[in-house]
């Protein structure tokens, strides 16, 4: 993975009428989708594990799932993104939890492309992340 993001996680207000007047009182936590950026080897290791794995969700051809009508939990995953300092120390850890792709990203072909290596982006939605280490603690009292 060449590069990653930490997603937003959004708590939406829902106003309440109260003595003629609205009041703000927290509403559902929503998760913003996690995307990366991959470089892709000469094997395609990785894409080839992305396709598949999209595949097995919803094929291409049959427009079906692999696992047919059986609980999500069979094509779901959990993933980690870790930040480092500048001297490799590891400061944050996310972990996220019920984890599949969503979109698989283009890859340029062109020669003009020659002088660089090639990539495409991967994006996931997932249930929830949590923060599971690093030197800066965790967000769990």
């Amino acid at each position: 993975c060449k590069a990653a993001e930490i997603p937003a996680s959004t708590i939406s207000a829902i106003k309440v009428p109260y003595m003629s007047r609205e009041i703000s009182v927290a509403g559902r936590r929503t998760f913003e989708p996690w995307t990366v950026t991959v470089i892709n080897d000469e094997d395609f290791l990785i894409r080839n594990a992305m396709e598949q794995w999209m595949n097995s969700i919803n094929s291409h051809e049959g427009n079906i799932s692999e696992f047919g009508s059986a609980s999500p939990l069979q094509y779901k995953s959990d993933g980690t993104i870790t930040q480092f300092s500048k001297t490799g120390v590891s400061l944050r850890e996310y972990s996220f939890k019920g984890l599949f792709p969503t979109n698989l990203g283009s890859i340029a072909m062109g020669w003009e492309n020659g002088d660089t290596i090639e990539e495409f982006q991967v994006t996931f939605d997932y249930d929830w992340w949590d923060i599971n280490g690093g030197t800066t603690g965790n967000s769990t009292p």
